[in-house]
């Protein structure tokens, strides 16, 4: 019984120095991974690039005027949503003319359509950003798919009287938002087969030239502050005013 009961006993004391063993082994290695775990360098995850706050690729942007707004206070901002869209600008420096001028300006390089002067009207067009990008929007969203729809043909270029001009509106002493770079006047759109769809020529005819202009006039009152066609009076029969100058007409 003696002998049995030494053996029970080696036994259990061998027992109890591999758990201890066990232990410590364990221990150590749980430190082991703890002081790695601690001294392990980060790793480093490159960041999506962040969307533009307004994409003007998207049809919903033409209702966003909270978002439109912004444009036109955050130039930043704006070059960037002009930039996501493809279109090509350059920046045009402070221009000051007695009580006009503008702080920041672009120029449209290139766009889905190309905005070109009309025969006899200024070369430059610099207009303020947020007028480049809701003018984006219509030729995007409302101009070129309405040509297609009505006239089977996209628009290759959009023939304008100019944009920036020290000048006080018809008639009276007040100035005109052109005279901050914040309108623009439209005279015609050409055609990718080579037509010519003109304000002052195509506005009042029955038919799908008239259909189109009368329908991206109307659609233009939704997105710009002001717009002013041949309805409103015999100043304005040959071409389209668009402004974004705070003041709310569609005439």
């Amino acid at each position: 019984m003696k002998k049995t009961h030494s053996l029970i006993a080696a036994s259990a004391g061998l027992v109890i120095a591999l758990g201890a063993g066990l232990s410590i082994a364990n221990f150590r290695s749980a430190e082991a991974t703890s002081a790695r775990t601690t001294f392990a360098r980060p790793v480093v995850v490159d960041e999506a690039p962040k969307p533009p706050g307004v994409d003007l690729t998207l049809f919903s942007a033409l209702a966003d005027a909270s978002q439109l707004k912004k444009l036109s206070r955050d130039v930043n901002a704006c070059h960037e949503a002009l930039s996501a869209a493809s279109v090509t600008f350059t920046e045009v420096p402070a221009t000051k003319q007695g009580q006009c001028g503008f702080t920041e300006a672009v120029e449209i390089s290139s766009s889905l359509a190309s905005w070109e002067p009309n025969p006899g009207a200024p070369k430059e067009l610099p207009m303020t950003c947020g007028l480049a990008a809701k003018l984006h929007l219509w030729e995007r969203h409302v101009v070129i798919p309405a040509a297609e729809k009505y006239l089977g043909s996209p628009v290759e270029e959009i023939k304008v009287f100019g944009t920036f001009q020290c000048r006080t509106v018809a008639d009276t002493d007040k100035l005109s938002e052109h005279a901050f770079a914040k309108a623009i006047d439209v005279a015609a759109f050409v055609l990718a087969d080579g037509r010519t769809i003109t304000v002052l020529g195509d506005y009042h005819t029955k038919g799908a030239a008239g259909d189109f202009l009368r329908e991206i006039r109307q659609r233009a009152c939704d997105l710009f502050d002001v717009t002013l066609g041949p309805d409103y009076n015999e100043a304005h029969a040959n071409h389209f005013h668009l402004d974004v100058g705070g003041q709310r007409a569609c005439r």
